[in-house]
């Protein structure tokens, strides 16, 4: 009984290793060690060979450095960062995207999404980058990147056709634009756009009995002096008065 037991249990131990083997050829793709070739066709990958690359990631080095919305932009750069306009006060919202990308000698294309509150895309603005070797090189703890910048302005109250605006942020809560580079995503800002503001009247701080002593002083002090109808002292005029 105790040898069957025994023989029982070295069968197990075999099958162990050979299961553990087969979920590690399906993590991996490949074939392991101690085990019988399988024809490719059979072998699940979870990304294409060496030999069939069909999509370049080469953006896998873009750094976004600052990224933003501001009222305006100034010298190209931007005048504040506010995250929130106002129908009646901003006629519109300007996009500030800095980032950087390692040297290479492909072209890189980042593009700018507005999206409404609905998820309505209301602009869509493409850019084209040439990483070069020697032009706008910026070394940041030992390593070496060239810096590119990216803005757009869009209206609120007109279309700015040239960056591919099509509708107007007139939708009062929360836009996204999203900042993608060869078509992965690298950044998302946001901003509130609020309704008209209610500013209050404005509070007086006199009494109104003042306030009408001043309206009244105010229109006396403006009337024209009369002239004297003669230069004789009124006490001459008057009998009794010395």
């Amino acid at each position: 009984m105790n040898a069957y037991y025994r023989y029982a249990v070295l069968l197990l131990l075999l099958a162990v290793p050979s299961l553990a083997l087969a979920d590690l050829e399906w993590i991996t793709g490949e074939t392991p060690k101690a085990t019988n070739d399988k024809p490719a066709s059979t072998i699940v990958r979870d990304a294409p060979g060496e030999d069939s690359h069909t999509l370049t990631t080469g953006n896998q080095d873009v750094v976004v450095s600052l990224l933003t919305t501001c009222t305006k932009l100034v010298d190209d750069y931007p005048a504040d960062s506010v995250n929130y306009f106002y129908l009646d006060k901003n006629n519109q919202i300007s996009y500030y995207a800095y980032f950087l990308i390692k040297p290479s000698s492909r072209i890189h294309t980042a593009t700018v999404e507005w999206f409404a509150p609905s998820n309505v895309r209301i602009a869509k603005y493409d850019q084209d980058f040439r990483v070069g070797f020697v032009d706008r090189l910026l070394t940041l703890q030992n390593e070496t990147y060239q810096w590119f910048l990216l803005d757009m302005t869009l209206g609120m109250d007109h279309l700015n056709s040239q960056y591919g605006q099509t509708g107007l942020p007139r939708d009062v809560g929360l836009y996204t634009i999203r900042l993608t580079v060869d078509g992965q995503l690298v950044g998302i800002s946001f901003f509130y756009v609020k309704p008209a503001e209610n500013k209050p009247l404005p509070v007086a701080t006199v009494a109104p009995e003042a306030t009408a002593s001043a309206q009244a002083a105010s229109i006396m002090g403006n009337l024209p002096m009369m002239q004297p109808y003669s230069k004789t002292p009124i006490s001459k005029n008057i009998p009794g008065i010395q």
